[in-house]
C-alpha cells in the first residue's frame, strides 16, 4: 500500500507482537497451502496406522490437527476432526471387533478434536481482534503522521486510500469507494473495484440519498441490492454491480465530512456485528483526520494569506513612491489570486474619469500603450458600480448581464473570461480602481480571494495616500527650498547692488535688475520699460544666453510689440504684478510689475517673458514684485545717494583744507578713503595756529560715513578751535566730551588726539581720547612719548583727559594717524604700529608731505590695493 511505503510505523506496529502471533497470522494469510500441507500430514498418519497396525499411530494426528487450528477456518478443523477419527475408526474395525478400549480411545480422539476446533475458534477470534487493533493503530499513527507533517493532501490520500483498502479486506468486500461531501455534490477521493479513476466521480447530493441518509442518522446502513432497486447509489450503479451494500458515515463532531461505501457479494452473508462496529469506528476516525486535515489547510491558508497582507504593508510602507507603490501593489494582487493580468486606475470622481496607472500583463509591465489613458468612467459599467457602491464586483463570464458592450468587446479582444474589480479607498473616498482578469472559463473568485485582495488594497490605499502626502510634503518643501534659494540669491544680489550704488549709475542698476529677472525667474528675456503716451522703449534689455547684437535687438523689438499688444502704455502701468493680456486673453507668457522712478523718461514696468519651463506662477510673480520694489528703491536710493555724495564731497574737501605755514616747521597731511568712489569718511584732521610760532593738530575718526559723518566731525573741529586757546589738550577735549553730549545726544562717538606744538622752544603737548597715541622720532630712533589717554568723546559724562607733555630734540619727526593705517590686513596680519615706524624711519629723508604719501601708499600696499577703513595721517618736521 502507497501509505505502508511512506510510513515505516506500519511496519514497525507489526513487529510489536509476539514472534508466534506473528506465524500465526501469516499461517491464517495462506489458508490454502496449509490445508494442504495438514491433508499430508493426516494422510501420512493414516497410511502409518495402516502399515504398523502394531503400535499406536493414532495420536500423531493431533499434530496436523493442530497445524490446521491454528491455520484455517475452525470449520475446516472440524471437518480435518471428523477425517482424522473416522479413518481411525476405520483401522479399528480393519483390525477386528472394537473393544471398549478402543471405544474409550475413539472417544478420547473427538474429545482432542473437540478442543482443537475450539483453539482453533479462540485463534480467529484472536487474531481477527488483533487485526482490527493494529488496523486501528495504523491508521491513529499514519493521521497523526499526516497532520504532523503539515496535513498535505498527498499524504492524506495515501492515508484514505490504504484505510479504504485495509477495512475493505476486514469487511471482506469486492467494491469500496469514499466519497467527500464538497459543497452540495459529492465526489471521489479513494476507491478500489470502480474499473475507473474514483476521483472522477461526482454526483449531486439529491442522486446519493443513501450515503446522505447514513451522514444523517450518523450510524451505518446496510442494504441488500441483488434484487432491489440500485437507485438510492444511483450513480455508483452505473460502474459496479450493487449486492451487499454497507454505507458508513464519516462525521467530524457535528460537521458531515463523507462516507465510506463497500459492496461484497450475495454469498459472502450479511456484515456481521464487528465489522460494521469496525467500520463505523474507523470511518469516524477518518472523517475526523479529514477535517483536521482541510481545517489545517485552511489555516496554513489563512496564515499565508496573512504573511501576504503583512508583506505587502511592510513594502507598501517603506515605498515612498506612488510609481513604486502601484507596481508591487499589482504583483502583490498577481500573486495572491493567481491571474494574468492587472490595471490600476487613478478615479476622479468628481470629473466622472479615470486614468491607468498601472497596465500589467503576462508578467510585463506596459509603460506607452495603456498606460496614461484617460475613460469616461460611466463607459465600464463595472466600474462605475465599484466607485459607487464601494465595494468589489465579481464578473464570473463574459455573459454577465452587468457588462456593457465595450466591456464585452474588450474582454474578448483579450480573451478573458472573469474579472474583479476592487476599489482602493480612504475612508468613504475612491481613490483607484483594480482590474484582476483571467483567461479561465469557470473562474469564480471566493469570498476568501476577494477578502484577500480587499485587505491588501486596504493598506496600499493607505500607503498612496501617505505616498501622496508625503510627495506633497516633498514638492512643497522643494519649493520652499527652491524660493528660499531664489530669495537668498535676490539677497545677494540686493547686497551686492547697495554696495555699489556709491559708483554705479542707473543705466548700470537697470542692466544689473533685468539680468537678475532673467537668472530668477529663468526667463528668455527682461526689460525696463518706460515711455510716454503711446511710445514705449526699453531703458535696459536682458536676454538669455547673451546673444548676438542683431537677436538682441530682435528680442527687443518683440517684446516691446508684445507689451504694446497687451495694452501697456506710456501713460503709466498698473500698481502690483499682473500677467500681461492683449486682445482679451491671457498672455501667460508674459509678466510685468509696476515701477515708481524718478528719472526722465520714467520707467513703467518691469516686464519678463518666455519662462523655459512651464507658465508664471504665485513664486514668480511674488520674485519679480520684490524685484521691482528693490528696483525703485535702489533707484531712489541711488539719485539720493549722488545728491547727498556730492554735498558731503563738496563739504569734507572743504573741511579738509591744507595746512597754513608756519615758520620753523615743515607740516605734511594726507587722507585717503577706504574706496576710490567712497571719498566721504568719518576721519578728518585740522591745523589750527595758536599764535606765533604755536600750531594745533587735531587727528580724528568719526563712527561712520557719509553726511552725518562729515558733519559730526565739523561740529568737532569747531568746537576744539574755541576751546583750544583756554586751555591744555586735556581741559580742551574735556570741555568738548561735556559739550557733545549735552548738545548732540545720540551722536556717534569720536576718537581724537589733539596736540599743541611750540616751535620755539620744540614743547610738544598731546591728550588722546580712545585714539592711537603719536609716534615721534628723533634722528633714526624712537623718541618717547607718555601713553596715557582717555575714552572717546561721546561715550561718558565727566570723563576727564590727562594732557602729555615733551620736549623734542633737533631734527625730530611726529607722526598723528587714525586706526586704518596700523588695523591694515593681509593675510589676517595687521600692519601695526612697528611697520608704521619703520616705514617712516626708512622714509625720513623726504619731506613732510611726501613722507604722508609715502605713508599711506606702503598702507595701500600692504592691504593688496584695497583699503578696509578710511585712512589719515599728518606728519610734523622740526629742524
Amino acid at each position: 500500500m502507497p501509505v505502508a511505503e511512506t510510513n515505516a510505523s506500519f511496519d514497525a506496529l507489526q513487529r510489536r507482537h509476539p514472534r508466534i502471533l506473528r506465524a500465526i497470522a501469516w499461517l491464517r494469510m495462506h489458508p490454502v497451502l496449509c490445508s494442504v500441507a495438514g491433508s499430508i500430514g493426516i494422510a501420512a498418519v493414516f497410511l502409518a496406522d495402516v502399515m504398523h497396525p502394531e503400535y499406536l499411530v493414532d495420536g500423531l494426528y493431533a499434530v496436523p490437527l493442530l497445524f490446521l487450528a491454528l491455520a484455517v477456518h475452525w470449520r475446516a478443523v472440524a471437518f480435518a476432526v471428523a477425517v482424522a477419527v473416522a479413518l481411525s475408526a476405520l483401522v479399528f474395525f480393519w483390525e477386528g471387533p472394537i473393544d471398549a478400549d478402543r471405544w474409550l480411545l475413539l472417544l478420547y480422539f473427538a474429545a482432542v478434536g473437540a478442543a482443537l476446533v475450539m483453539v482453533s475458534y479462540l485463534i480467529r477470534r484472536l487474531t481477527t481482534a488483533t487485526e482490527h487493533a493494529v488496523l486501528r493503530a495504523q491508521l491513529f499513527e499514519a493521521g497523526a503522521d499526516v497532520l504532523g507533517g503539515g496535513g498535505s493532501g498527498d499524504d492524506l490520500d495515501q492515508l484514505l486510500v490504504y484505510a479504504l483498502d485495509r477495512l475493505g479486506e476486514q469487511l471482506e468486500a469486492g467494491e469500496g469507494v469514499l466519497l467527500l461531501l464538497e459543497g452540495d455534490g459529492w465526489r471521489g477521493r479513494a476507491g478500489f473495484g470502480l474499473g475507473m479513476d474514483p476521483r472522477e466521480f461526482t454526483a449531486p447530493l439529491e442522486e446519493v440519498p443513501l450515503a446522505a441518509q447514513a451522514l444523517r442518522a450518523g450510524a451505518a446502513l446496510t442494504r441488500d441490492f441483488a434484487q432491489g432497486d440500485p437507485s438510492p447509489l444511483a450513480p455508483l450503479a452505473v460502474h459496479l454491480r450493487l449486492e451487499r451494500v454497507l454505507v458508513l458515515p464519516m462525521r467530524s463532531l457535528e460537521r458531515e465530512v463523507g462516507v465510506l461505501v463497500y459492496n461484497r457479494r450475495q454469498d459472502a452473508g450479511e456484515y456481521n456485528g464487528e465489522q460494521i462496529t469496525l467500520g463505523e469506528g474507523l470511518a469516524r476516525y477518518l472523517g475526523a483526520t479529514v477535517d483536521n486535515v482541510r481545517l489545517m489547510a485552511e489555516l496554513e491558508r489563512r496564515r499565508r494569506d496573512l504573511e501576504l497582507v503583512r508583506d505587502s504593508s511592510l513594502d507598501f510602507a517603506q515605498s515612498g513612491d506612488v510609481d513604486d507603490l502601484l507596481q508591487a501593489l499589482t504583483v502583490r494582487l498577481v500573486e495572491a489570486l493567481d491571474v494574468p493580468a492587472c490595471e490600476i486606475h487613478e478615479v476622479d470622481a468628481g470629473a466622472g474619469v479615470m486614468r491607468t496607472l498601472v497596465s500589467y500583463e503576462d508578467g510585463v509591465f506596459d509603460a506607452t500603450e495603456w498606460r496614461g489613458r484617460e475613460y469616461a468612467i460611466d463607459d465600464f459599467a463595472t466600474n462605475a458600480t465599484a466607485v459607487r457602491s464601494r465595494r468589489p464586483v465579481i464578473v464570473a463570464s463574459r455573459e454577465d448581464p452587468r457588462l456593457n458592450r465595450a466591456e464585452r468587446d474588450l474582454m474578448s479582444r483579450f480573451g478573458y473570461n472573469a474579472e474583479l474589480v476592487i476599489p482602493l479607498r480612504i475612508r468613504e473616498h475612491v481613490l483607484a480602481l483594480a482590474e484582476l482578469r483571467d483567461r479561465r472559463e469557470g473562474r469564480d473568485f471566493s469570498d476568501e480571494e476577494v477578502e484577500l485582495a480587499r485587505s491588501i488594497c486596504r493598506f496600499a490605499g493607505l500607503a498612496i495616500e501617505k505616498a501622496r502626502i508625503f510627495t506633497e510634503v516633498q514638492d512643497t518643501a522643494e519649493r520652499r527650498n527652491r524660493l528660499a534659494r531664489r530669495l537668498q540669491r535676490l539677497q545677494s544680489f540686493t547686497l551686492d547692488l547697495n554696495r555699489r550704488l556709491d559708483r554705479a549709475d542707473l543705466g548700470e542698476v537697470l542692466d544689473e535688475v533685468t539680468r537678475a529677472a532673467v537668472d530668477l525667474l529663468q526667463a528668455g528675456s527682461a526689460a525696463v520699460v518706460a515711455g510716454a503716451g503711446g511710445y514705449l522703449v526699453a531703458r535696459s534689455l536682458a536676454v538669455a544666453g547673451r546673444p548676438a547684437a542683431n537677436l538682441a535687438a530682435a528680442a527687443e523689438a518683440d517684446l516691446l510689440a508684445r507689451c504694446r499688444r497687451a495694452g501697456m502704455s506710456g501713460d503709466g502701468a498698473d500698481a502690483g504684478v499682473a500677467i500681461l493680456t492683449g486682445g482679451g486673453q491671457r498672455d501667460t507668457t508674459l509678466i510685468a510689475a509696476a515701477l515708481e522712478g524718478e528719472a526722465t523718461p520714467q520707467p513703467l514696468a518691469l516686464v519678463v517673458a518666455d519662462k523655459e519651463l512651464g507658465e508664471f506662477d504665485d513664486e514668480d510673480r511674488l520674485l519679480l514684485g520684490t524685484l521691482a520694489a528693490q528696483l525703485d528703491a535702489s533707484m531712489h536710493n541711488s539719485l539720493a545717494y549722488q545728491r547727498e555724495h556730492a554735498i558731503a564731497e563738496t563739504f569734507q574737501e572743504a573741511l579738509l583744507m591744507d595746512p597754513p605755514a608756519v615758520p620753523g616747521i615743515e607740516v605734511g597731511v594726507r587722507y585717503r578713503a577706504a574706496t576710490d568712489a567712497a571719498r566721504v569718511g568719518g576721519d578728518f584732521y585740522d591745523i589750527v595756529s595758536l599764535g606765533p610760532g604755536r600750531l594745533m593738530i587735531i587727528v580724528g575718526d568719526v563712527c561712520g560715513k557719509s553726511l552725518a559723518a562729515a558733519a559730526q566731525s565739523a561740529v568737532v573741529r569747531y568746537m576744539l578751535r574755541a576751546y583750544a586757546a583756554e586751555g591744555s589738550p586735556g581741559e580742551a577735549l574735556s570741555r568738548l566730551n561735556a559739550a557733545v553730549i549735552a548738545q548732540t545726544p545720540n551722536q556717534p562717538f569720536v576718537t581724537l588726539v589733539v596736540a599743541y606744538v611750540d616751535v620755539a622752544r620744540h614743547v610738544f603737548e598731546y591728550a588722546c581720547a580712545g585714539h592711537p597715541r603719536p609716534v615721534a622720532l628723533a634722528g633714526q630712533g624712537v623718541f618717547p612719548v607718555p601713553e596715557e589717554g582717555g575714552v572717546p568723546i561721546g561715550v561718558f559724562l565727566g570723563a576727564t583727559y590727562p594732557t602729555n607733555r615733551a620736549v623734542l630734540p633737533d631734527d625730530s619727526c611726529v607722526v598723528l594717524y587714525t586706526d586704518g593705517i596700523t588695523e591694515a590686513r593681509r593675510d589676517g596680519a595687521l600692519f601695526g604700529e612697528e611697520r608704521l615706524l619703520q616705514t617712516v624711519r626708512a622714509n625720513l629723508s623726504l619731506g613732510a608731505r611726501d613722507l604722508a604719501d609715502t605713508l599711506l601708499e606702503a598702507v595701500r600696499e600692504y592691504s593688496g590695493g584695497v583699503l578696509a577703513d578710511d585712512c589719515a595721517a599728518v606728519v610734523v618736521k622740526l629742524p
